[in-house]
């Protein structure tokens, strides 16, 4: 495994890529301490802080053989003292993870004589409020600065210059410092966090200098169906629309987009987008041959061979179900939703706002997973707009009706008896479990079915289905945020009970999977009672065995599902790419915490 893509992949902001190539490079060598370092780096810049933790502990930083990566090491455990500086309320508390924070720096900058530990000490210093040694430090860390002025350079001068108060000097820096990042966004988004951080007027005053990119999240009408009886896209706008669309991405700036690839404004996004070298990532609602009977192939072999070339040239194709269409228009609804929610993660995490890109007529009304509603699923979520008018380019020369719905996609093939609807599923069990002795059997069954209809019943949105079978719960809610609010409360509870009473161990604990997708709603004839099937139910089973024990992992399907919504009570920490139990592939997942 090469640690330089692993390290390249984190330059451009693709933390989630990273960590999964820094955990393969951890299954080859279980000693070696740089994809540890790596991977850690990537679980912060994500928000994972105890994950980070976790990464960099089996370390032996007197056995690290390199000194920069010592020195790496040391600047990360300061970071992470700084991340819980930062996010800890209790003002008590903060003045320990400021010492730390300092020290870990100070030995980092002991070992490389490097300027950036030493800036960090500085900055640290001056939040602990040691004014004297913040200034002395930041002084050390300009005396320190050497070598080609990269954009690492310049920002480490920028931060200096503004804790000396040279405030018109630190803007030239930060100005060179984004120029020469490029695209490298991740290395933009500590720039900017670590001015959020400092929290002065004057730091704030230079996030200008740094700007974020735009993470755009497209929606936008297809070109018109051979059927369609008043015209909306016919194909002879399309170069008006691309004009607009390129013109419209070129006052963003450097962005990243998500977005599906129906035949119309969905490709000439991409295209605009692959074209100007920014990422994109493509939503597939269903299985690929049939997403390009329904939204491609009616208009013509062209715009198939543009749908292959803006897959082959995307960062990433996320398949939202590997199923066939068989016209359910809920699983557009599905691409539609994890696009939104999957913009707002890249978004927290890059310290960034999304915005929603739309080619729509204004007059169209809403039908499932089109355009219009996803306008104002995002509106309501105060999410910013920008709609390119299909109306106002077309001109006055044609007449829409109001009453035309939005087109998502015709019906193909055969259809499913019984459409398919999204539901949020929860899969838990206790680990160790088959150790119990068979005299603790009963008390623990009983204990622990109580202690779950207990928490169930203290729901505000009671769920759809309740299912157990001896420690194991399968339970399935309408929405993620009913589902997640189980799963917290349930940990919670579980993590409360005497388990040595048991005669288990006393760190013994809940492992709580979650996953969101479209499912079969059916009848059990056997249960008398309506049940759910399909590929996403079976995933989702897949999930819990390999749950770290006390925690809550989900499918990046139910993270971006869950931020979808709008709810922000919950946090979403990326922690890899997983195999799932019984062979059932991988899956990206998430740790989910309040």
């Amino acid at each position: 495994m090469s640690f330089a893509r692993i390290r390249d992949a984190l330059h451009a902001g693709l933390n989630t890529e990273a960590l999964d190539l820094a955990r393969e490079a951890i299954f080859e060598s279980p000693e070696a301490a740089e994809p540890r370092y790596v991977a850690a780096l990537a679980s912060i810049r994500m928000g994972a802080i105890t994950q980070a933790e976790r990464w960099l502990a089996p370390i032996d930083r007197d056995r690290v053989g390199s000194r920069e990566l010592a020195a790496d090491i040391w600047s990360l455990s300061g970071r992470i003292a700084k991340e819980r500086y930062a996010g800890v309320e209790a003002a008590a508390c903060k003045p320990c993870h400021a010492l730390t924070s300092i020290a870990s720096y100070r030995r980092a900058f002991e070992i490389s004589s490097a300027a950036y530990p030493a800036v960090n000490a500085a900055t640290m210093a001056m939040l602990a409020g040691d004014e004297l040694l913040a200034r002395d430090l930041a002084r050390q860390a300009l005396s320190a600065l050497a070598g080609d002025p990269d954009h690492w350079y310049h920002a480490t001068a920028g931060e200096a210059k503004l804790l000396l108060g040279e405030i018109d000097a630190a803007r030239r820096h930060y100005v060179e410092a984004h120029r020469l990042a490029g695209t490298r966004f991740g290395d933009i988004a500590s720039m900017r966090r670590q001015l959020l951080l400092i929290g002065t007027d004057a730091a704030r005053s230079l996030l200008d200098a740094i700007p974020a990119p735009r993470i755009v999240a497209f929606s936008g009408h297809m070109i018109d169906h051979p059927s369609r009886a008043t015209p909306r896209f016919p194909a002879a706008l399309e170069p008006k629309v691309a004009s607009a669309i390129c013109e419209k991405l070129a006052s963003l700036g450097p962005s990243i987009g998500y977005a599906q690839a129906a035949c119309g404004g969905d490709i000439l996004f991409l295209e605009a987008m692959q074209a100007a070298g920014m990422q994109t990532n493509i939503v597939l609602p269903c299985a690929q041959g049939d997403f390009v009977e329904a939204s491609v192939s009616f208009a013509g072999d062209e715009w198939r061979a543009r749908f292959e070339r803006v897959l082959r040239g995307a960062t990433r194709v996320v398949l939202a179900t590997e199923e066939a269409y068989l016209g359910d228009e809920v699983l557009f609804e599905h691409a539609a939703n994890l696009i939104q929610g999957m913009a707002f993660l890249r978004a927290r995490e890059l310290s960034t706002q999304p915005l929603l890109l739309t080619v729509s007529e204004p007059q169209s009304a809403e039908r499932t997973g089109g355009t219009a509603a996803t306008a104002r699923e995002w509106r309501s979520k105060g999410g910013a707009v920008e709609n390119i008018d299909l109306a106002a380019l077309r001109g006055e020369n044609y007449a829409p009706r109001v009453s035309e719905h939005d087109q998502v996609a015709p019906a193909i093939g055969a259809r499913a008896a019984t459409p398919r609807s999204l539901k949020s599923l929860v899969f838990a069990d206790i680990r160790g479990f088959s150790k119990l002795a068979e005299r603790h059997t009963p008390e623990f069954a009983s204990m622990f079915l109580h202690t779950c209809k207990l928490v169930l019943d203290s729901l505000d949105d009671s769920a759809v289905d309740a299912n157990t079978r001896g420690d194991a719960l399968f339970i399935v809610f309408e929405r993620p945020h009913h589902a997640a609010e189980f799963a917290v409360r349930l940990l919670t509870a579980l993590n409360a009970l005497d388990w040595p009473a048991f005669g288990l161990p006393a760190d013994t604990s809940v492992r709580v999977g979650l996953h969101a997708g479209p499912v079969y709603v059916v009848f059990d004839p056997v249960m008398s009672k309506t049940t759910f099937y399909g590929t996403h139910v079976n995933l989702a089973a897949r999930l819990e065995p390999v749950v770290q024990p006390g925690h809550i992992f989900a499918t990046e399907a139910f993270a971006a599902s869950l931020v979808a919504e709008g709810e922000g009570r919950f946090q979403c920490d990326y922690i890899g790419a997983m195999p799932l139990a019984k062979r059932f592939g991988q899956a990206r997942l998430y740790r989910v915490h309040t």
